[in-house]
């Protein structure tokens, strides 16, 4: 009888896939780190989702869902600690979340548990503790989303004149 104790690490979609290998490709043919800005900033990147086509954006948003629930099976000991399902209503969240998810595989996929424990480390508790932060004392950790208290503050600083 074989038992699961882990979860496999959600795999990216081939899309997501086909965009890091096209960045990957930018990065071996300039091995010097010279004038290669302008070509990789003409790609899309899929830990910034904002650079992203809306269809590799739709693929990362996917990814980044099954990740909130790997992560929430592996790590989240409290309900407390776990990533709210309505993560992509919080843009703090949103924004972390896919350089999370792609600091993961390319750790995963290394040829040595140094990356994996760098992730375990710092990444993912880093993530956690602004997480845990930002939400505060918010429904959302409990289950209810809660709108944006800073919302009107936010609004209004936007009407303001300049000074």
């Amino acid at each position: 009888m074989v038992v699961v104790i882990v979860l496999p690490f959600p795999p990216p979609p081939l899309a997501v896939l086909h965009a890091f290998e096209l960045l990957q490709d930018i990065r071996r043919r300039d091995r010097g780190g010279a004038g290669r800005v302008d070509a990789i900033a003409d790609l899309e990147r899929p830990w910034e989702p904002a650079s992203c086509s809306a269809e590799l954006g739709a693929a990362v948003w996917s990814w980044c869902d099954d990740v909130v629930t790997w992560i929430n099976h592996e790590y989240a000991w409290r309900p407390a600690q776990m990533i709210p399902a309505c993560w992509a209503r919080h843009p703090h969240i949103a924004r972390e979340l896919p350089v999370l998810a792609v600091l993961r595989w390319t750790a995963e996929n290394a040829a040595g548990p140094e990356l994996v424990e760098e992730w375990n480390r710092y990444a993912f508790p880093m993530f956690s503790d602004r997480m845990t932060e930002r939400l505060g004392e918010s429904t959302c950790r409990t289950g209810r989303h809660q709108d944006w208290p800073a919302e009107s503050r936010y609004i209004a600083s936007l009407d303001a004149p300049s000074r």
